[in-house]
């Protein structure tokens, strides 16, 4: 007899003590109206929990970004600024002539895919286009249209070395493959077309926003020294 009431202690024991861990685990409240009842569960609280860290940092992994921006400072095989100045090549007499101001227009549009929180791999496009007037002197005549148009396409790394909230610090590296094409740059007004290995480091760069976000970078290399514009994440979850 004794043992069966040491068993049945024991039993009831460890059934206390499951019941604790499962009122602290969850709480259950009942509510009665015209239709039933009622039954709800509350979850504490858990710092583990995804919630917990919703506003820490401003993408998941397996996030798509889009990004539009403009540049200035895009840089040629030699080092050489592309959106500076554009300048005759060849034997032209510029005596009686003077140039116009160059005028740049600039866009690159980038889409990235984020392995982790930290790390994503993109492919960009760039097109800067250029042009400048050459007049006579006396007549004040056009002359000449001098025409620079320079694509580049490269794939590039980013590395998100700060998260925090809506902000993000990163660097990105790239390499690929870039032409330069100026029209009516020769003498006899013929074309120049120049291939060449494309490349783009930006040690510094600010991303702010979650779905929709701003960013801007500083660096060198084809991309240019300056780039600044918005993005679009696609299946984003806040974390």
């Amino acid at each position: 007899m004794s043992n069966v009431k040491l068993k049945v202690g024991l039993l009831v024991a460890v059934l206390f003590v499951v019941g604790a861990f499962s009122a602290e685990a969850q709480h259950t409240y009942k509510f009665r109206d015209s239709l039933g009842v009622y039954t709800v569960k509350f979850t504490p609280h858990s710092p583990d929990t995804k919630f917990a860290k919703s506003l820490v940092k401003p993408l998941a992994p397996g996030t798509h970004d889009v990004r539009l921006s403009t540049l200035w400072g895009s840089t040629s095989r030699y080092g050489n600024t592309i959106n500076n100045e554009i300048f005759f090549i060849g034997d032209m007499d510029l005596e009686s002539c003077y140039f116009g101001p160059s005028h740049y227009y600039a866009l690159s549009l980038s889409y990235g895919y984020w392995f982790n929180e930290w790390f994503s791999l993109s492919g960009d496009v760039k097109w800067v286009y250029g042009h400048r007037n050459i007049f006579d002197m006396y007549t004040q005549a056009k002359v000449l249209t001098l025409r620079e148009n320079d694509f580049s396409i490269m794939p590039k790394a980013r590395f998100a070395w700060y998260r925090r909230g809506i902000v993000q610090l990163y660097s990105t590296i790239g390499l690929g493959v870039g032409v330069l094409h100026r029209e009516r740059h020769l003498e006899g007004y013929g074309d120049l077309i120049d291939a060449y290995c494309a490349f783009d480091i930006k040690p510094f760069g600010i991303a702010v926003g979650r779905k929709w976000f701003g960013f801007a970078e500083v660096g060198y290399g084809a991309s240019g020294v300056i780039n600044v514009g918005v993005g679009y994440r696609i299946n984003t979850k806040t974390r």
